[in-house]
């Protein structure tokens, strides 16, 4: 009962309904504050809303598909924190909890203008794309968007031209480029971004 945070390269969460003769035998999920890595396949409407108080989750998908499971993630009104490693055709952002501030993509393979739905994020202040987390040579963000964003983490993929200006990243304080050797240059309308 006391157990806050659980940390495994994969978990399983039992699926009990409240209902369910079993209750009185399975573990209690809704102390937990940290789960990290949640199964993809676990990520039903029973389980999430059975760690409804959660602050940060971690999901390895392992190539499954989504199949629509992480419209779920939206019941998570604690949620501060977001990790997907190897998961496939993630859901347009918009499925995230508005709590959102910090998010990791890792191993994602995802096109980098889904990263405009990303960008709409009302208070994400942490973006890492890791390891091939987007696919890509070109990344051209919206005008508007990532209002909030102070650190920015690319590393590891195929990125060779990023066109973007200090309106796509208003307040951006630490930008960080790791293994990115294709990249022709950082935008030079970074040097514009005021800071308060």
């Amino acid at each position: 009962m006391q157990l806050r945070h659980l940390k495994l390269p994969r978990i399983y969460l039992p699926d009990c309904p409240s209902g369910s003769d079993d209750k009185g035998r399975h573990l209690d999920f809704s102390n937990l504050q940290t789960i990290s890595y949640l199964s993809l396949d676990c990520c039903t409407k029973e389980v999430i809303m059975g760690i409804q108080n959660v602050k940060e989750l971690g999901i390895n998908g392992y190539g499954i598909p989504s199949n629509g499971l992480l419209n779920n993630l939206v019941h998570l009104q604690q949620l501060e924190t977001l990790s997907f490693i190897l998961c496939f055709n993630l859901l347009p952002a918009k499925a995230f909890p508005a709590t959102l501030k910090k998010l990791k993509l890792e191993r994602t393979f995802l096109h980098w203008s889904y990263l405009d739905i990303i960008a709409e994020l009302p208070n994400l202040e942490v973006l890492k794309l890791m390891d091939y987390a987007c696919r890509g040579e070109e990344w051209h963000p919206n005008v508007r968007g990532f209002a909030r964003l102070k650190v920015l983490l690319i590393e590891d993929c195929f990125l060779k031209y990023w066109k973007a200006t200090n309106d796509n990243f208003p307040v951006l304080e630490l930008l960080m480029i790791r293994s990115c050797q294709n990249l022709k240059e950082i935008p030079i309308e970074f040097a514009d971004i005021h800071y308060s």
